[in-house]
């Protein structure tokens, strides 16, 4: 099951590793230069293996420097030689893998930012960060620790073997059985004892998402008293993981003892034919020590091999639940042939407008109607759960409607381009996000290309002017995560400058005043009307709040109740009077 509660396909693990391997494109000159590079190295430690066992076992015999000065100098330069190629073989590996692993990190941003909101409400948080953090960088291990290795391996085997069978063909055989059972047993080991359909990788995933829940839910969970049971279940997820872990560790072990064993078979049986042949005069009594020095350097890359295969099943895991997301329905899509929006400030219109979360939800919007004319102020009140942020989500295009109309400067909303559409709307919500970082940066989000000048345009039209004037590293301050270092008022003015900054025609302030004290929030929405009256001569405001003292100086009023515009008041554009009589809509 998937975090939303929706059965995931299951993907053959061939299948998975095609996908990825698509998705990732490595580069394979890069893969096939490592191969070889770790196939040299390999085949180092096997030469200087045998080497030095040729030059002692020689050296036994007195036959005087010169005759063995050239093998000498050779095992000099194999011991030179091994830890360049090494490093070199990790360099360019890890080079080909990280250039696939950020080719993943754009895919998944781009699978995401679709489906964003709209098909990710029912997803956890922690598990969405475990998917976008852990399972992509156990994706490196594709090439770092799963085939690279597999392939060093066998070819290093290989071609111990080829060379052995060269030199006597009885001990080849023996080598090269000992060597395919250790290539291939404790693999086949690793894989009957890793749990099935990714299990553990989904616990990471819950145990993530609980983490998080507990430290968001701290205070409520403490307030309760609820937080014995939800330690609890973190502790039940830990522990299932911690048996995981213990059956991976037996498994891991006995493949250690069956490499183990096999090396032992090896060395005894190429000695063991050693003898045989020197007994027989088919073999110089010099190769009696070169022979087993050779088997065992053929098994230098073979423990390499049982980790490769843990770790691709972990790799195969992984791909799954970020292939989860490839199954998931793009709820809002552009047009094929988009409109462009245009200059200037547009109307905004809902007609009949309906919408649901799901189709066993109740109407988050049932049938609601509200026009906002070009450069007119409009509160928008109700109560929590009226509606109002579902007009919002549906001005913003993060969910579809289900009936009605979203009209857009007289455009159906669905015919313009996600990005074209947001790009007119500033969004200063109740929480006001701000980034680790200065001032400035935050300020400049939404257009990293404004001028010195724009910015203090904007500041000032914030009403931060002063305040930042009085910081002694002005606008390079910092705000902490998530604007901890400054007050809530300030921390508004901030979010209230972005968007001022990007020029959007419509600026909508969503229950911008939330946990402010009154006189803060009376002074920040005056600050609002006075600084978007004098940016520009039309700019359209819409306030959404459930207070209704906060309407005074707004020329419209809409009430919402049940998903629908139940009343509309209006007011003279200098916000004299009552203005005309309510109007009840339907």
């Amino acid at each position: 099951m998937t975090a939303a509660g929706l059965p995931a396909r299951r993907r053959p693990a061939l299948e998975v590793v095609r996908a990825l391997a698509r998705l990732g494109r490595a580069p394979r000159g890069r893969l096939v230069l490592a191969t070889l590079l770790g196939v040299a190295g390999a085949l180092c430690t096997v030469g200087l293996l045998a080497g030095s066992g040729y030059v002692v076992d020689r050296a036994a015999f007195r036959p005087g420097l010169g005759a063995i000065a050239g093998i000498l100098a050779c095992v000099e330069v194999l011991a030179f030689l091994r830890g360049p190629l090494r490093y070199a073989e990790r360099l360019v590996a890890h080079d080909a893998a990280f250039r696939a692993l950020g080719r993943w990190r754009v895919w998944l941003f781009d699978r995401l930012e679709p489906l964003s909101p709209a098909a990710l409400g029912t997803w956890r948080t922690g598990d969405l960060l475990a998917r976008a953090v852990d399972d992509v960088d156990v994706l490196q291990d594709l090439y770092l620790r799963g085939s690279l290795p597999v392939a060093v391996a066998a070819g290093a085997a290989t071609l111990a073997v080829v060379v052995v069978g060269v030199l006597l063909p009885p001990a080849a055989a023996v080598l090269g059985g000992a060597l395919l059972v250790a290539l291939v047993v404790p693999p086949a080991v690793a894989a009957l004892a890793r749990p099935g359909r990714g299990r553990e990788a989904a616990l990471r995933g819950s145990l993530a998402s609980d983490v998080v829940d507990l430290l968001r839910g701290a205070p409520d969970l403490l307030a309760f008293g609820q937080e014995e049971a939800m330690l609890g279940r973190v502790a039940e997820v830990e522990d299932e993981l911690l048996q995981l872990a213990r059956r991976r560790a037996w498994a891991a072990g006995l493949g250690s003892a069956v490499v183990t064993l096999c090396l032992g078979a090896a060395v005894v049986g190429v000695l063991a034919e050693a003898v045989a042949a020197v007994a027989g005069h088919r073999l110089d009594p010099v190769m009696l020590a070169v022979l087993p020095l050779a088997a065992i350097g053929a098994f230098e890359p073979v423990p390499a091999v049982m980790a490769a295969a843990v770790r691709t099943g972990d790799v195969v895991a992984a791909g799954r639940r970020r292939l989860d997301l490839a199954d998931v329905p793009v709820p809002v899509e552009d047009p094929e042939d988009p409109v462009e929006v245009s200059p200037g400030c547009p109307s905004v219109e809902f007609e009949e407008a309906r919408l649901r979360y799901g189709p066993d939800r109740p109407w988050a919007l049932a049938g609601a109607t509200l026009s906002l004319p070009p450069g007119s102020r409009t509160a928008l009140l109700g109560s929590s759960g009226a509606g109002k942020s579902s007009l919002l989500n549906v001005l913003l295009r993060f969910w579809p409607l289900a009936g009605g109309r979203a009209l857009l400067g007289g455009q159906p909303i669905d015919r313009y381009a996600q990005v074209d559409a947001r790009r007119c709307i500033a969004v200063v919500d109740q929480e006001a996000r701000l980034f680790a970082g200065s001032i400035r940066r935050n300020v400049v989000l939404g257009r990293p290309d404004a001028s010195d000048e724009e910015v203090a345009e904007a500041i000032r039209l914030a009403q931060l002017d002063d305040w930042v004037a009085s910081l002694p590293e002005g606008l390079e301050t910092t705000v902490g995560e998530g604007g901890a270092k400054v007050s809530g008022g300030q921390r508004q003015r901030i979010a209230l400058a972005r968007a001022l900054l990007t020029g959007a025609p419509l600026l909508v302030l969503d229950e911008p005043t939330a946990g402010l004290d009154r006189p803060t929030a009376e002074q920040l929405l005056a600050d609002v009307l006075s600084s978007t009256g004098r940016a520009a001569e039309e700019r359209t405001v819409l306030l959404v709040t459930h207070h209704p003292a906060e309407a005074a100086g707004f020329e419209q009023v809409a009430v919402m109740e049940a998903g629908r515009v139940t009343e509309v008041r209006r007011a003279d554009r200098a916000g004299r009077g009552d203005g005309p009589a309510p109007t009840r809509a339907s």
